[in-house]
C-alpha cells in the first residue's frame, strides 16, 4: 500500500530514531550526524549507508504485529472497497457452459477464476487479501445496482445453477460459489494485509506506516525483539512498555469506530434472512 507524505501517519525514520534513543544507539555514525547511530542504521535519501538487516527485518516484524492486533479492533486502514470483477464466466462441466450441474462449484483464488472446469487467469483474488468481508453482484453488461450476495454460514448447499451467484463461501483462501447460468460481475470489500515497507533503497524518511499515531507502539515492539536477541534483562520492563503503548493505541481505534452509528438490519418476521434464489438481476 503506498502512502504519501502526512502528518498522519508516521515515517519509518521516526520509528528507527526512537528505537536507536531506546537502545542506547543514537550516537553519531558513518556521516557523523547525531542519532543516525552505528548499529541499528537504515538508508539515508542523501548518501546510502550501511543498512542494519536487524532493523530492517525487526521494522517489518513489529509493523505486522500492530497491524494484526489493531485490525482486530476493525482499523478501517487495512479495509478495501470496490474491488471489481467484470465478466465472471458462467458455470461450466463436462455437461456444458451455462448448464445446470448441482455437482459442481466455482472458486475465486489468487491464481485465477476456476469455473468448474478450467482455470480463468485473468480474474484473480486481490494479492493483499486476508478475509473478504462483503460481496456483491450483477449481470454483467448491464449497469444494474448491485444486489448483495450473502456469505454462507455452512457449506455451500448443493443445488441447480440460476441466474445469480446468490451466496458464496470462504474456505482454504479462496471464495466459492455454486455457479451461475449467465455471466455476472462481481464487488468486493475485504481486510488486506500490508507489504514489508522496509526494503533496501527506500528513503526511510518518505516512507509511511499506515497507522496513524502508531511510532511507539512500532518503536516498543522492536526494542523487545532486539532485547531478546541480546539476552537483556530488561526484556521484561520493554514487554509491559510495549503492552501498554499497544493498548493506549487499541483505545484511540476502539473509540473512533465507536462514533459510527451501527444499526441492526430490520427483522423480517419471517424467519428466512437470505434472498430468494435467483433473484439478482
Amino acid at each position: 500500500m503506498a502512502i504519501g507524505p502526512s502528518s498522519t501517519y508516521p515515517s519509518l525514520l521516526d520509528v528507527a530514531d526512537i528505537v536507536r534513543s531506546f537502545v542506547d544507539d543514537d550516537k553519531r555514525g558513518a556521516t557523523g550526524t547525531p542519532g543516525e547511530g552505528q548499529i541499528l542504521t537504515n538508508d539515508t535519501p542523501t548518501q546510502v549507508l550501511p543498512q542494519s538487516v536487524t532493523l530492517q527485518n525487526f521494522m517489518n516484524s513489529a509493523i505486522r504485529e500492530v497491524r494484526r492486533e489493531v485490525g482486530i479492533m476493525g482499523q478501517p486502514t487495512f479495509i478495501f472497497d470496490n474491488y471489481l470483477l467484470i465478466g465472471l464466466p458462467p458455470v461450466n462441466s463436462p455437461l456444458g457452459v451455462g448448464v445446470m450441474n448441482p455437482s459442481v462449484q466455482q472458486s475465486l483464488q489468487t491464481v485465477g477464476f476456476f469455473d468448474g472446469l478450467q482455470m480463468w487467469p485473468d480474474f484473480l483474488l486481490p494479492s493483499n487479501i486476508l478475509q473478504p468481508l462483503e460481496l456483491w453482484e450483477r449481470l454483467t453488461g448491464t449497469t444494474n445496482e448491485y444486489g448483495e450476495m450473502h456469505q454462507s454460514t455452512g457449506p455451500l448447499r448443493p443445488r441447480n445453477q440460476v441466474n445469480a451467484l446468490n451466496d458464496w463461501e470462504w474456505r482454504g483462501n479462496a471464495i466459492w460459489f455454486n455457479g451461475a447460468i449467465l455471466s455476472r460481475d462481481v464487488r468486493m470489500r475485504f481486510i488486506g494485509t500490508l507489504a514489508s515497507l522496509a526494503a533496501e533503497g527506500i528513503d526511510w524518511s518518505m516512507t509511511f506506516i499506515p497507522i496513524p499515531d502508531c511510532q511507539e507502539a512500532v518503536a516498543d515492539k522492536i526494542a523487545v525483539r532486539y532485547a531478546r536477541r541480546l539476552g537483556s534483562p530488561q526484556v521484561a520492563d520493554l514487554v509491559t512498555q510495549a503492552d501498554r503503548s499497544m493498548l493506549r493505541l487499541r483505545q484511540t481505534v476502539v473509540r473512533a469506530r465507536q462514533r459510527i452509528d451501527n444499526r441492526r438490519p430490520m427483522y423480517s418476521g419471517d424467519g428466512n434472512s437470505q434472498i430468494g434464489i435467483g433473484s439478482f438481476q
